[in-house]
């Protein structure tokens, strides 16, 4: 009865597939252990935190919100050019110096949840009075979601943009103007005809300086502003250094084709450049009397 015994308990391994499921498991679990201990082996070695084991991953795109690239000729890349436009003229113009959009080069967009949507524009600029070109022009415009209008977030630089110097034309001018004996006063610019007179040049410029300001605040996803008129500029009585222009000017927004009268007041000198001190939206029915909605700056 003993050997019986014996012979008996000893086919049990053999009757029983688990003993062999149980070899192959401890094969695969002192295989892992081997991994582990060779990879705490390599971060130990490297005295890696989490942090930095991290960022060894590597990185993934989130395909819900990828890059899209847009035609150049199309109205979002066209409406982020124009607004990096608006900020070009009002930081680096002057009544020598207006710029507009020359070429759009490449456009694209993403959609950043939450916030808003970035555009990246390349492109050029030609400057309207000595019709140079600048090229390599590179800006980014955030459009964020907001309830109020806010004006979009640009950062705009160009390479050569320093290339065109105005300084002695600009500083000619203001000796000019301030040694006037009457203060300058101009309407209707251009006239019924499209024709700007020559000493009405820089205040149709200056005007298209200080309006780019308002162009820019105002612009949003669904605007795409130019300035069409000068209704009026006159010279305003200045206590320091700064000439001082009232102005009253005509922005065409051509995605709604509505005409839009802003009432505003610049100061410029060749050293501190153009600042627009208050801008305020008139009503459609006058222009004689600003409305209640008034920015000042």
């Amino acid at each position: 009865m003993r050997w019986t015994l014996w012979i008996v308990l000893g086919l049990f391994p053999l009757v029983d597939g688990h003993p062999t499921l149980k070899t192959n498991q401890n094969s695969l679990e002192t295989a892992d252990a081997a991994l582990n201990h060779q990879s705490g082996s390599l971060n130990s070695v490297l005295h890696l935190d989490d942090t930095e084991k991290a960022a060894l991953e590597p990185t993934r795109v989130d395909p819900a919100f990828p890059m899209k690239e847009l035609n150049t000729s199309h109205y979002p890349a066209t409406r982020a050019a124009r607004v990096a436009q608006h900020y070009l003229n009002y930081h680096h113009g002057s009544p020598s110096k207006w710029f507009m959009v020359h070429d759009i080069k490449k456009a694209s967009s993403e959609d950043i949840p939450e916030v808003g949507t970035k555009y990246h524009i390349q492109f050029s600029v030609q400057e309207q009075a000595t019709k140079e070109i600048v090229g390599n022009c590179t800006a980014e415009i955030l459009f964020r979601q907001t309830e109020e209008q806010s004006a979009p977030e640009v950062n705009c630089t160009c390479d050569d943009l320093l290339k065109i110097k105005t300084s002695d034309a600009d500083h000619a001018l203001y000796h000019h103007i301030k040694h006037q004996p009457e203060p300058m006063a101009g309407t209707d610019i251009p006239d019924s005809q499209g024709n700007i007179p020559k000493e009405m040049e820089p205040l149709w410029y200056l005007g298209g300086i200080g309006a780019s300001f308002i162009m820019w605040q105002q612009s949003n996803e669904s605007t795409l502003y130019n300035m069409a008129h000068v209704h009026s500029v006159k010279q305003l009585n200045s206590e320091n250094d700064l000439l001082a222009f009232d102005y009253v000017v005509l922005l065409h927004d051509m995605v709604s084709q509505e005409i839009i009268h802003w009432h505003m007041q610049v100061a410029w000198n060749p050293t501190q450049g153009v600042k627009v001190t208050q801008c305020n939206l008139l009503p459609k029915d006058t222009m004689k009397q600003p409305s209640a909605e008034k920015h000042k700056i």
